[in-house]
């Protein structure tokens, strides 16, 4: 397990495999294509053909030198992992990336000359082409005009899958694949099949949201898109015209969905910044390590892993601004209230198993803001929940 896993809960509440409902006759019409292509095709041809999103490139796993190593790998010749695309269905020859992003990324990164970041792509790190180390693609094809030859002639092994019906067959597979040892993330698979203005401006406004990154721990935003995720799924139960009916899934989409048709920028920019007061707010009533986290009564200690489940009610409940007035003026209050919760044995299976439930979901939030409306004297708006 990773750093950054470790700091999320491996709680039910996680988005997963069992939110896609699929069956064998789901993928009798499906076949595959084996469509290998050489560096040269691939890299002419990427922009046209392959989604390959700016904004999502920012957010590259691969570090500089991983890149580069990859980069000396078609040098050497040595075989690497296949590449699997999905037809689009609605676009023929025009392909989403199902695995091998990561690979194409840093093909087009180097050609371009351009990393991720903007700056300069060059070669570094590398253990057995030292003499490539600090050269880009540019200054290889002048000095180096053979390995250049090499790089161009080098063969992508690529499978292509078409005859796709349901986004549930492809987040399946996507579930199911590993890149390296970067277990994926379904928001990555949703950004490419929901694409639109919302999506987009939520990873772009995320970005810049230090006290969501402060919350989950990270010192950056998350190359796997964990904090959009976060964000995106307090959004859609602060909606309140969006049903959730179980399935997490279904829920984020139709939310995506509907926000990309309605998209406006500056309710966007709002929201966002309403998330950040939120967190704030929180950060200062439990500290980082202690918001969105379970109780221990017993050992009147907080667990140290970040708790989707628990954030929904919590950031619910502060997203309500007079809740959060006053939560702010008697923060140790507050902060009793969510800790005697723990000795509600309902309440913490509701958090702790089965957490995407209707009934676990419902209650949650239901026990949470009843503990509110009894001490505070206001009730937050409960999402719909059906």
């Amino acid at each position: 397990m990773s750093e950054l896993d470790q700091l999320f809960e491996d709680d039910e509440s996680a988005e997963g495999s069992d939110d896609y409902r699929i069956a064998p006759s789901d993928f009798s019409d499906i076949f595959v294509i084996p469509s290998d292509w050489t560096v040269s095709t691939l890299r002419h041809e990427m922009v046209d053909i392959v989604d390959l999103e700016p904004h999502f490139q920012r957010r590259s796993v691969w570090s500089e030198t991983s890149k580069s190593r990859f980069i000396e790998s078609l040098i050497l010749g040595i075989p690497i992992p296949q590449i699997l695309l999905a037809e689009n269905s609605n676009q023929r020859n025009k392909f989403l990336v199902l695995d091998g992003k990561q690979r194409l990324s840093a093909i087009n990164e180097f050609f371009t000359g351009k990393n991720s970041s903007g700056n300069e792509f060059k070669l570094k790190g590398l253990n057995d082409l030292k003499d490539l180390n600090g050269e880009s693609w540019g200054s290889i094809k002048k000095g180096f005009p053979q390995i250049a030859r090499a790089i161009d002639a080098a063969i992508i092994r690529t499978a292509i899958i078409r005859g796709w019906r349901r986004d549930d067959v492809l987040y399946e597979i996507f579930h199911r694949l590993n890149s390296g040892s970067v277990r994926l993330s379904p928001m990555e698979l949703r950004m490419s099949l929901i694409r639109g203005p919302f999506v987009r401006e939520a990873i772009k406004q995320t970005a810049g949201c230090p006290n969501l990154q402060e919350m989950l721990g990270l010192s950056q935003p998350d190359k796997r898109m964990k904090d959009v995720e976060v964000a995106i799924r307090h959004f859609a139960f602060q909606d309140f015209s969006i049903e959730y009916r179980g399935n997490l899934k279904d829920f984020l989409d139709a939310y995506c969905r509907q926000k990309n048709k309605r998209f406006s920028e500056g309710e966007a920019i709002a929201e966002v910044a309403d998330l950040e007061d939120m967190i704030s707010v929180g950060l200062e009533i439990f500290s980082k390590r202690q918001f969105s986290r379970k109780y221990v009564p017993d050992s009147k200690k907080f667990e140290g892993s970040f708790n989707r489940a628990i954030f929904d009610v919590l950031g619910g409940s502060l997203a309500d601004g007079s809740i959060r007035a006053k939560a702010a003026a008697d923060p140790d209050k507050f902060q009793d209230l969510y800790k005697r919760m723990f000795d509600n044995v309902n309440f913490v299976r509701s958090v702790e198993t089965t957490t995407k439930s209707i009934a676990a979901t419902k209650y949650r939030f239901g026990a949470w803001y009843d503990c509110l409306f009894s001490n505070f004297g206001k009730r937050p708006r409960l999402p719909l929940i059906k």
